[in-house]
């Protein structure tokens, strides 16, 4: 009996460095926090303008990213504030971004 709680007391012993991690780096400077890895940030991909389409009415809709969208609809995490025959204006928090069916860099 004496054996076994010996070998038991052996292998607990040697088991628990190897189970025990520190909870803070003791290296750190005084008042250093690791960054969360935990917390991640969720990035938006600006959607791709496809195409406008004006009805005699004068309302127009916009395809984008494939999809038929109105003025007040959202798509991705934008909020599609205005509608116009050649730009969609795009809302997110309080940053706009204009967006035109062609880049007006393209050389013709």
């Amino acid at each position: 009996m004496k054996a076994l709680s010996k070998w038991v007391a052996i292998i607990a012993f040697t088991s628990v460095p190897f189970m025990v991690f520190a909870q803070s780096d003791p290296t750190a400077p005084l008042g250093y926090e690791a960054p969360n890895k935990t917390t991640k940030t969720k990035t938006y991909r600006l959607p791709r303008l496809d195409a406008i389409l004006c009805g005699s009415n004068n309302t127009c809709s916009a395809v984008i990213n494939g999809r038929s969208i109105s003025k007040g609809q959202s798509i991705n995490g934008y909020f599609v504030s205005a509608i116009h025959d050649n730009s969609v204006t795009l809302k997110r928090g309080q940053r706009h971004w204009s967006l035109t069916v062609f880049n007006e860099q393209v050389v013709q």
